[in-house]
C-alpha cells in the first residue's frame, strides 16, 4: 500500500511527520490499518509505503518546486492507494480535478487541517477505503472524522463497502446506487447467491434481505455469481437480461494448475478456456491462477497468466498438503513435486485463505495441463 502524503505549511509538514511516526509504530504494534479495518490484506499488498511531501517556501530545503498538478498526477500514474492532503479541501479539490476517473478507480483522498482537528473523507469513501481510512488516522492523531455518504451517516446497507469486503466486483454503478437507496427507503433487498450468504461479511441493513431462488431470480434486486449464464451478455437464460438487478461477480473463484515442465502458453490457455467453458465459469470471476512452488518460473504459465492479467500465485508442498478433503491421488506426482496432486490442493488452498473452500470442477486433464476449480464461499 503506498500513501502520499503532501503539507503546504511548516505546521502542516511536522503534522504528517507526526502522522507517519504514528502509523508505523501502529503497524509494528500489530494495531495498523490491516489489522483493525481488513481494508488491505497484507499477504496481497505490498509493505505500506507512507511518502511525505512539502510545498511550501519555509521549507525551503524539501518543499517541491513542480507545479501541484504534476506532482499529483504522478500519484495516480504510479496508482498510489491514497493521497492525504495537509491543508485546505480547496487546494485538493483543484488539484485532484484533471485526474479523477470513476469512484471503481480513483485513489482514497482525504484532507487535514494544519491543526490536525479534522480528517475529511473527500473522495472514494467506499471502494477506495477512504472512510476507513479516515477513521483510522483521525484516531491516530486524536482528530474528529468527517464522513458525509448517506449510507454511513444512517448507519445502512452500502453496496460498495458489501462488494469491496467479499471480493464482488460491480457491474453496474447505477444499478448499485438504486440497491443502496431502497436499503435507506427501509425496503427488504432480495437477493440471490452461487456462493450462500452465511460466510460473507455482512453490513448493516442487508440483515433483512430476502434470500431468492434460481427460479426467480428475475426478481432479485442483486445477484452474486460466477456462473456466466448469470453474467455473461452473450449468454443469457433468463429473461430479459437488461432486466435483472444488480450483478455482483464473485471474484472468488481459483483455478488450480499442474503442467508437464516446458508445457506451452497456447496449450495452458486451451486447456484453461476448455475448463471454464465447460463448467460455466465466467472468466471475470478468476481471482487467480494457482500452483506448486516449483512451477513458479514455468514459462508458458507466466506468459499465459501476464498477457490475460491473472494473478499466477504458488504455495509450498507443505501448504498443499495442509489441505483436508478427497483429492485426487498420484504417486509419480508426489514423487516430483512432494505432493500427491497440485491442481486440486491448490485450487483448494487459495480457496479456503479467503473464505470455505468448495471443489467446483475436480481434477480434468487436458493434455499437459491438468487443471480443477474451487470458489471461496
Amino acid at each position: 500500500m503506498k500513501v502520499q502524503v503532501i503539507a503546504f505549511t511548516e505546521k502542516g509538514y511536522s503534522l504528517s511527520e507526526e502522522l507517519k511516526n504514528r502509523w508505523m509504530e501502529a503497524e509494528k504494534e500489530g494495531q495498523g490499518l490491516f489489522r483493525r479495518t481488513g481494508a488491505w490484506m497484507p499477504e496481497k499488498d505490498e509493505k505500506l509505503e507512507i511518502c511525505l511531501h512539502a510545498k511550501t517556501k519555509a521549507l525551503p530545503d524539501i518543499s517541491d518546486t513542480r507545479d501541484l498538478n504534476e506532482v499529483v498526477g504522478s500519484w495516480f500514474s504510479d496508482h498510489s492507494d491514497a493521497i492525504i492532503f495537509i491543508g485546505s479541501t480547496g487546494i485538493a479539490v483543484r488539484a485532484l480535478a484533471p485526474f479523477l476517473s470513476h469512484k471503481s478507480e480513483d485513489p482514497a483522498v482525504l484532507v487535514i487541517d494544519e491543526a490536525g482537528h479534522f480528517v475529511i473523507s473527500l473522495l472514494s469513501g467506499h471502494l477506495g477505503g477512504a472512510n476507513e481510512l479516515t477513521s483510522f488516522v483521525s484516531d491516530l492523531i486524536k482528530a474528529q472524522p468527517v464522513i458525509t455518504t448517506a449510507s454511513d451517516l444512517e448507519g445502512a446497507f452500502s453496496v460498495d463497502v458489501f462488494a469491496k469486503e467479499n471480493g464482488l466486483i460491480i457491474t453496474d454503478f447505477g444499478a448499485a446506487k438504486e440497491a443502496s437507496a431502497k436499503v435507506l427507503r427501509g425496503e427488504k433487498l432480495r437477493i440471490y447467491s452461487d456462493i450462500g450468504m452465511e460466510h460473507l461479511n455482512m453490513r448493516p441493513g442487508i440483515g433483512e434481505y430476502e434470500p431468492v431462488g434460481i427460479n426467480d431470480i428475475d426478481k432479485a434486486d442483486i445477484i452474486i455469481s460466477y456462473q456466466s449464464k448469470l453474467l455473461d451478455k452473450a449468454d443469457p437464460v433468463v429473461r430479459p437480461f437488461n432486466a435483472i438487478g444488480l450483478k455482483l461477480i464473485a471474484k472468488r473463484v481459483y483455478v488450480g494448475i499442474g503442467a508437464r515442465k516446458g508445457v506451452s502458453e497456447e496449450d495452458v490457455a486451451k486447456a484453461y478456456d476448455n475448463c471454464l467453458k465447460s463448467a460455466g465459469i465466467s472468466g471475470d470471476a478468476v481471482d487467480a491462477l494457482v500452483s506448486i512452488d516449483l512451477k513458479k518460473n514455468e514459462q508458458g504459465i507466466l506468459t499465459f497468466s501476464y498477457k490475460r492479467e491473472i494473478p499466477f500465485v504458488t504455495y509450498t508442498a507443505a501448504e498443499l498438503k495442509s489441505m483436508d478433503g478427497d483429492f485426487a491421488a498420484s504417486s509419480f506426482v508426489e514423487s516430483v513435486t512432494g505432493v500427491s496432486n497440485v491442481c486440486e490442493r491448490s485450487a483448494a488452498y487459495a480457496a479456503s485463505r479467503n473464505g470455505h473452500e468448495r471443489i467446483l470442477i475436480h481434477k480434468q486433464i487436458y493434455g499437459s495441463v491438468t487443471l480443477a476449480v474451487a470458489v471461496s464461499v
